[in-house]
């Protein structure tokens, strides 16, 4: 391979975007959100999609000021819409260990009043965050 470099002018260079694509979707698939590509089955790993997320942010920060405009645009939405599921993903986990022991302790196992979780993007305040009603 030469020394010479791919002139892109602010076009997405493809290698770049396959690279984030590939973590995306095993981060997907991780999160159960899509099936597996090489069993077609859905199979849950949060510990693992965390792990594909945490990759993406470090390449987000390594390459930060070195991306085209639509390099950048496609990991920081990339990144966004991952960690918003993540998080989502956490909620229910707990939420399902939650009413489990409530419904071991209570007769009952209902619990009145309480609205849904709202979950704020990331931009908006500090990333996204989970607030409990």
């Amino acid at each position: 391979m030469s020394d010479e470099k791919i002139k892109m002018s602010g076009e997405a260079d493809y290698r770049f975007l396959s690279l984030v694509k590939s973590l995306a979707t095993a981060a997907w698939s991780q999160l159960g959100k899509i099936p597996n590509p090489a069993t077609q089955k859905i199979e849950k790993d949060v510990e693992q999609a965390r792990l594909s997320i945490e990759f993406l942010r470090m390449f987000q920060e390594k390459t930060e000021g070195n991306l085209s405009v639509k390099e950048q645009e496609l990991l920081d939405k990339t990144v966004s819409d991952l960690e918003l599921n993540f998080a989502d993903e956490v909620r229910k986990a707990e939420s399902s260990s939650a009413r489990a022991t409530e419904d071991r302790s209570s007769t009952t196992g209902a619990t009145a009043g309480k609205g849904p979780d709202i979950i704020i993007p990331p931009g908006v305040s500090k990333g996204p965050e989970i607030l409990k009603p």
